[in-house]
């Protein structure tokens, strides 16, 4: 196991409850609410639309958008922190 891919992924997922937890509380800014909810995917988001391929996500609800695009997300950083983990080990050595 990747402790720093681990790292990553977990300040994503605080990302997320956090962004997640303000819009809860944000006093009835219904826009304030969406662009805390879609702080955490919109990379995601823009990169599909970029790619011809927004029409997937469209209608989708923040539930599900989130597992289609945060899984993956997740994933991505693991195995990055996993591959950075390892060239700062050797870089260190």
């Amino acid at each position: 196991m990747s402790r720093f891919g681990l790292t990553l992924c977990a300040l994503y997922c605080v990302a997320v409850v956090a962004c997640a937890m303000l819009s809860m509380g944000d006093g009835g800014d219904s826009k304030g609410a969406f662009v805390l909810l879609q702080l955490p995917i919109a990379l995601q988001g823009g990169l599909l639309q970029a790619l011809g391929l927004g029409r997937l996500i469209e209608g989708l609800s923040w539930t599900t958008a989130y597992l289609a695009l945060g899984i993956p997300t997740l994933i991505l950083l693991y195995f990055t922190g996993r591959f950075l983990g390892n060239r700062l080990s050797s870089w260190l050595a």
